[in-house]
Order: C-alpha cells, then sequence, then structure tokens
C-alpha cells in the first residue's frame, strides 16, 4: 500500500505517528496541534469573559472558582499556551516565508533558527511576566 494512502486509512491517529516521517511531518503536525490550542484557548476565553454580561461578581466568582487552591494551575497552563503560541507563530514565519519561495533549499535550518528564537523569545517573555507576577 502506498505511504500517503495508508496515512489517509489512519486518520487522526496517524497524526502522532512520527516514526519514519522526518523532522518536516513533526513540523507540520505539531503545528496542526498548536493551531488546535490555540482555537480551543480563544473559545475557552469568550466564555469567560462572557461572564462579564452577568455581572463583576459573576466573573469574580467563576474565575476565583478556577483560580482555588494553594497552586495557580491555571498559571501552568498559561506557560503551555505561551510555549504553543510562539512555536506556532514562528513556525507560521518560516511556511510564509516558504511560500514567498526564501529558505526552501534550507528549510531545516530555517525551521531550527526559527524555534530557537522562538523559544529564547519565550524565555524573555516568561521572564518578564514572571516578574510581573512576582510584583503584585
Amino acid at each position: 500500500m502506498d505511504e500517503s494512502v495508508r496515512n489517509l486509512n489512519e486518520g487522526v491517529i496517524g497524526w502522532v505517528k512520527f516514526y519514519r516521517k522526518g523532522w518536516n511531518y513533526f513540523a507540520f503536525a505539531m503545528h496542526r496541534f498548536s493551531g488546535l490550542v490555540i482555537v480551543f484557548y480563544l473559545y475557552l476565553h469568550l466564555f469567560v469573559l462572557s461572564h462579564l454580561l452577568s455581572g463583576a461578581v459573576t466573573y469574580n466568582k467563576l474565575v476565583t472558582t478556577v483560580t482555588y487552591g494553594p497552586f495557580d494551575s491555571f498559571l501552568v497552563l498559561d506557560v503551555l499556551l505561551a510555549l504553543v503560541i510562539f512555536y506556532h507563530g514562528a513556525n507560521g514565519i518560516r511556511l510564509a516565508l516558504n511560500e514567498f519561495g526564501f529558505g526552501l533549499q534550507k528549510n531545516k535550518v530555517m525551521f531550527i533558527v526559527f524555534e530557537g528564537i522562538a523559544m529564547v523569545v519565550l524565555g524573555v517573555f516568561l521572564y518578564y511576566a514572571y516578574m510581573f507576577i512576582g510584583a503584585s
């Protein structure tokens, strides 16, 4: 059976099978996954903000319920969301440059450079976010 036909038959499960597919498939699958996470977060964020229509008391009660406990679990999710956003953005810029014909011969190098820059910027972002949280 042809490799591409086999991939179609695997469905969504085939997305997470990286064996013998190479780094470009990994970049493609992670770009797709990160896009789904960002869309999910957008709807969740709009759901939480929609409670502002019911008043500040309802909104504050929801936020207090979500962030209850000695350790704010949403802080971990925010860090993971930032990781996904920075990955998706850097890979998106690389793909846009590829569409214009830049870096097609050095695609793997461009992926590593753009993701490396994104992770450094993510580190700076998280540092200042931590400083902001620590200051309040």
